[in-house]
């Protein structure tokens, strides 16, 4: 039997059973205190280079922070520097020059534009119809006749810089409804259009009044100018309600 354990097993004749028994050569284990320094002066060591070593983060952090700025201020400064074409003012005059080089770029080889047979309404009144009668021409203004149809689309613009489609009016519905899409070789015929809502409300209070053709870039949109919407006019034919007295009471 081991001798290096607390119990080993001794056989009882009497019984047959096993029992432990205790082998006092063994010695228990005594427990060792843990030694906790109260030396003051170690304490105010430790706590000053706490102190110093929380201001060197502090410093570390305000040096890298003052770094990222310069970065950020190199990388914004750096495109801007490189570019020698001046920025387009948001103050930038629109006219309709401006906007044909919005709408198709540096495009200058059309051989056919577009021409109104009358003139627009002026002013035009918001929810009231008008039609809009326009012909196809050659750039000396002689009318043609397209081998195919080309489809035709009515677009309102403001004047901002950059200029801005309008599909939506400010109550957040469609700007226009009715004919606003076409197809023809010749003449093209927009029937029963409606603004939808009131020039006053944008820039220089008028839109440009644009013309596009779709697919075919050999054919220079047409682009109206000052084109106004006004609040809906009343007019002196209209039926006043007869206002109810007392005597009609009687």
């Amino acid at each position: 039997m081991s001798k290096y354990t607390n119990f080993c097993h001794i056989s009882d004749e009497n019984s047959r059973r096993i029992v432990p028994a205790f082998h006092p050569e063994i010695a228990k284990p005594i427990p060792i205190q843990t030694m906790i320094n109260n030396d003051q002066n170690f304490t105010a060591s430790l706590f000053k280079m706490l102190l110093q070593q929380n201001e060197l983060v502090k410093s570390l952090v305000q040096d890298t922070k003052a770094a990222l700025e310069k970065i950020t201020d190199l990388t914004i400064k750096k495109p801007k520097e490189a570019s020698h074409e001046p920025l387009a003012s948001s103050e930038e005059t629109i006219t309709p020059s401006v906007l044909l080089r919005f709408l198709t770029g540096d495009n200058r080889k059309f051989t056919h534009k577009i021409e109104l047979e009358d003139e627009l309404p002026s002013p035009a009144y918001k929810e009231r119809t008008f039609s809009v009668l326009a012909n196809i021409v050659d750039m000396n203004g002689n009318k043609v006749q397209l081998a195919d149809c080309v489809k035709f689309k009515i677009m309102l613009y403001t004047a901002d810089s950059p200029p801005k489609m309008l599909n939506l009016n400010t109550s957040g519905d469609k700007i226009m409804r009715g004919t606003l899409e076409v197809e023809g070789s010749s003449s093209i015929f927009f029937k029963k259009v409606i603004v939808k809502e009131v020039t006053s409300h944008f820039r220089n209070g008028c839109f440009f009044f644009v013309i596009v053709p779709e697919g075919a870039d050999y054919i220079k949109p047409l682009i109206a100018e000052d084109f106004v919407i006004k609040a809906r006019k009343i007019t002196s034919d209209c039926p006043k309600k007869k206002q109810k007295t007392q005597e009609d009471d009687f």
